[in-house]
Formats: structure tokens, sequence, C-alpha cells
């Protein structure tokens, strides 16, 4: 007979190291011994963090699978037993969101928050409710978060920290508007500062304008929607696909490479439209390159002119500034490929994350600010896809960089460029 109170505490200590694959093990383990003594209500509690485990090691069919098991023991529980049922739906929380089913987590979270309450046992539920209105906010539009945010809050003592946090995620679904794209969204529980947070942010342009959580990785979107994105938009179907295209981006060699050898030519000192064209004539001679594809170039400087002039007045750019590199356009969605090569199932977490960072050390050394950044990026969007009509491609660009130069809770009034 194994001693499940030692095999208890170690597949704790396992599941606080991260070693999910041993913390399952251990959980399954110790429940499997608690049924043999007939202790079920032990048993169903325990087989809660086994699924949970499970689902953090990546094997989310059987996590679910396990939940569904205990669900159904939980069923001949008698009413006494109400803490195995308020772990059981708290860990239930966890695997069914990792499972993409967000509104029935949310569920299972104010279920655990109402049973830890009513045992008097205020901490754990407490982290029930965080936990909860994490997941309706992530569930719901912000007009639809409202009021069960509100009806949460009822439930929570006031002055705590819970209460608090609780209180911070309500005031930013009020700030926000009543949309699913074009919003600075923040996830709490991914990185929001450091290395890799200021990586992350080089990826803020697409992520406002998609509505996704700026500083994570991963989403609760199906797989099968990134994977559907990746081939639409960038011809992906395998591993091998994802990575050419990243390298592409991260060697800012996705966008059309006259741009950056129109910009190459400008002298940043002296800018005049003039001896621009004349030094952009001088290096296609000198390269023998055809007369057609001069007058190409040329026409982009002109193009160019009339993206900054724009930019200026709109607040871009300052009364007198240039953009220098449109190099920012391949670094910034580059962050993005990472999370959708990710959550596609394209690459582990490790690579995402060492493409994030590569991205915004690459997007540092050739930019002075996030402003300057910001235009970069944009012009390199505009001249892709806007064809010089600033419309609704160039609307939306200026809303993100808007709310990105703007917003106290942007990561770029947050955190110093480079």
């Amino acid at each position: 007979m194994i001693d499940t109170g030692a095999q208890l505490e170690r597949a704790k200590k396992y599941e606080r190291q991260g070693r999910s694959e041993e913390a399952a093990a251990a959980f399954a383990g110790v429940a499997d011994a608690f049924e043999a003594q007939g202790d079920w209500p032990s048993a169903i509690a325990v087989r809660a963090r086994h699924a949970r485990a499970l689902a953090a090691a990546g094997r989310a069919n059987e996590a679910m699978q396990v939940l569904a098991r205990a669900d159904q023991a939980a069923g001949s529980l008698p009413r006494e037993a109400a803490d195995a049922r308020a772990v059981l739906d708290g860990q239930a929380a966890y695997v069914l969101a990792g499972a993409g089913r967000t509104a029935e987590a949310a569920r299972r979270a104010w279920a655990a928050m109402v049973g830890f309450r009513q045992l008097r046992d205020n901490g754990r539920a407490d982290r029930a409710a965080v936990h909860a209105a994490k997941l309706i906010v992530k569930d719901a539009s912000p007009s639809e978060a409202l009021q069960p945010l509100h009806e949460l809050m009822t439930h929570m003592p006031p002055g705590g920290e819970a209460h608090r946090q609780v209180a911070a995620i309500l005031a930013e679904v009020q700030r926000r508007p009543d949309r699913d794209y074009d919003i600075l969204v923040t996830d709490p529980d991914s990185a929001a500062w450091g290395r890799l947070g200021a990586a992350l942010a080089v990826g803020a342009h697409l992520a406002v304008g998609n509505g996704a959580a700026w500083n994570s990785l991963t989403h609760d979107e199906d797989p099968d929607d990134n994977r559907t994105l990746l081939e639409r938009d960038w011809g992906v179907t395998d591993d091998a696909g994802w990575q050419k295209q990243m390298d592409a981006l991260l060697q800012a060699d996705n966008s059309d490479p006259a741009i950056q050898v129109v910009l190459d030519r400008r002298d940043q000192s002296t800018p005049d439209h003039h001896a621009w064209q004349v030094a952009i004539a001088d290096w296609c001679r000198e390269k023998d390159i055809s007369t057609k594809t001069i007058n190409a170039l040329l026409d982009l400087s002109g193009e160019i002119l009339r993206y900054e002039a724009r930019f200026r007045s709109d607040g871009l750019l300052p009364p007198d500034g240039l953009v220098e590199s449109v190099y920012g356009y391949d670094f910034g969605r580059a962050v993005n490929m990472s999370r959708w090569g990710l959550n596609a199932g394209y690459c582990d977490r490790e690579a995402a994350e060492d493409c994030v960072l590569r991205a915004g050390h690459y997007a540092h050394q050739v930019y002075t600010s996030w402003a300057g950044f910001s235009a970069g990026y944009i012009l390199g969007r505009m001249l892709r896809f806007d064809d010089g009509e600033f419309g609704e491609w160039y609307d939306r660009s200026l809303t993100g960089h808007r709310l990105l130069i703007d917003d106290p809770a942007s990561p770029w009034r947050r955190m110093a460029w480079g």
C-alpha cells in the first residue's frame, strides 16, 4: 500500500516544478489508491488534479477523459463532500480552458468560488473568483462581460487582493470598446515586462488589429483556425513551410526589397526629393538596372513622400520626421507568425519564443523608438496593401498606432525602447 500523503506531496512538488508528466503519473497513483480504499471524495479531488496535470503536459484529450470520469463519479458524492466538489470544479476550469471551452470553464471556476466560500475557505474562493473573472473576459465581449463581473464582485469580500484584481479586470473591460478588433488586450497571466515582453510588443500592431493579447503566445482558438489562416494567407501547411516564412520575416526578406533600396538612397540629414531621385538613378546605373526599373523606383520614392506627408499630418511622424526603414513590418509580423505557428502545432514554445526574441532584437537594432518602429511598420504595410488610397488599411493602422502610443496600458508606454 502506498503512502498516499507522501505521494500526494510528491505530486504537488512535481506540479510546482512544472514537471507535468511526472505530476500526472503521481496524481493518478494517489487517486487509484484512494479509490481502492473506497475514499471517493479524496479520489475525485485528486483525480481532478490528475486531469489538470495531463492538460498541462499537452495531453488534452486524456485530460478531458479523466475529467469526465471524475465528474461522473462526483454525481454519487454525499452532500457533505462539498470540498471535493469545489476542488473538482476548480481544477475542471483549468482543464476546460486549456481545451478551448472557455464558457464552461468560467462556469466551473464560478462554482468552485461558491463552493469554497460556503466552506469558509476564502483563500481558495478568492483564487477561483479571479480565475473566473479572467475566463469571463476571454469568453465574452466587453458589454457581455460587465454584468457577470459586477455580480462576481458581490461574492468577494472587499479590500482583499483578489477583490482588487477583479476590480482591475472590470475597469479594463469598461475601458475597452465593444468590438473584437482594433483593441489593446493584455493577458494578465503572460509576460508584460522584461526581454520577452519587449519583444512581444514588437508584434503589438497586428495583435491590436486582431483583438489578440499582445503579450501572449497562446490563445483559445482551435488549432485548425490557425492552420487555415497560415495556409490561406501564407501558403503554410507544415512545419517546414512555417520555418521558411519565419526565416524570411526575420531576415526582412518578405517585403518588397525595392522599398528599402529606395529608402537607403536618401540622405537623412538633407532630405531633398530631387537629390534623392538623383541618388536612386545613379545607384541603379551603377548596377546596370533597366530604365523601366529606374522609373518604377523613382515613382516609389514619390509614393513614400506622400505617405510620409500624411504620417506627419496625422502625428505618425514628427513635423520633420522621415521613415528610415520598413524592416519593422517584417519583424512585427514575425512575432505573430511565432504565435500562429505555435498554436497551429508547427513549432514548440521554445522555438516560438526564440523567434520572438530575435524579432525584437533585430527591431531594436534598426529603430531608435517605438514611434519610429511604428511608422516603419505602417509604411511597409501601406505599400503592400493600401495602394495610395489612405483607405481602411490606413485608418485601422492609424488607430492601432494611436492606441499603442497614447494608451497608458500600452506596452509602448510602459517599457522603454530597446
